[in-house]
C-alpha cells in the first residue's frame, strides 16, 4: 500500500502535453509557459507575450519567416500607460519591468495592449487583449500544486493505509484469525 501510495504521488512526473515527438522541433518556452498570454500578428510581425513574475516578456518574430526580430525598438500602450522594452541579449526577447506598467496589466480584467514594433526601417502597430482572470491574479505561479502538496498528499495516503492495515490485523487478531 505504501509503495502504491507512493508511486501515485510521482505520476505528475509523468504526464505531458501534445508537444511533438521524434524529429519535429520542441516548442519555444513562450509556447509553453505558464501565466497569462497574448499574441498579435500582422503582415510583417508576430509577437507573443507573458506576464509572469513581475516582468512582461515579449517574443517578436518575422511573420513571413518566423525568424527572430533582433534588437528592435518596441514600445507599449495599454490604457493610459506607456513602457518601453529592453532587448535582452541572452533570451532573444524584449521585457517590460516597469512596475506601474506591470503592475496595471495584472490587475483582473482584459487590457487592450497596442505594441509599436520598429526594426530598421519597417514599422508596425500589433494590437492585442491581455485577459487577467480573477483567478489567475492570486493564484501561485505555475498554476501547479508544489512537491510539497504532492509529498504531503502521498504521505496522508501512506498514513490512512497503514492505518487501514493496523485496523484490519487488529480485528482479525481479535475475531481469532491468524494474520
Amino acid at each position: 500500500m505504501l509503495a502504491l501510495a507512493l508511486s501515485a504521488a510521482t505520476l505528475g512526473a509523468f504526464a505531458h502535453g501534445d508537444e511533438p515527438h521524434g524529429d519535429e522541433p520542441h516548442p519555444t518556452g513562450a509556447a509553453v509557459a505558464a501565466g497569462p498570454r497574448f499574441e498579435a500578428a500582422t503582415e510583417a510581425f508576430e509577437l507573443v507575450g507573458r506576464l509572469e513574475d513581475g516582468v512582461l516578456t515579449l517574443f517578436v518574430n518575422r511573420f513571413a519567416s518566423g525568424e527572430p526580430v533582433l534588437r528592435a525598438k518596441v514600445e507599449l500602450e495599454a490604457g493610459d500607460r506607456k513602457a518601453v522594452a529592453a532587448y535582452d541579449d541572452a533570451q532573444g526577447s524584449y521585457a517590460v519591468r516597469e512596475p506601474a506598467f506591470v503592475k496595471a496589466l495584472g490587475r483582473p480584467g482584459s487590457h487592450a495592449v497596442v505594441v509599436t514594433v520598429t526594426a530598421g526601417d519597417e514599422a508596425d502597430l500589433l494590437e492585442t487583449t491581455l485577459n487577467i482572470a480573477q483567478e489567475a491574479a492570486h493564484a501561485p505561479a505555475g498554476g501547479r500544486p508544489g512537491w510539497p502538496l504532492l509529498l504531503g498528499g502521498a504521505l496522508g495516503a501512506a498514513v490512512l493505509a497503514g492505518g487501514g492495515m493496523w485496523v484490519l490485523r487488529k480485528r482479525r487478531a481479535n475475531a481469532g484469525v491468524p494474520a
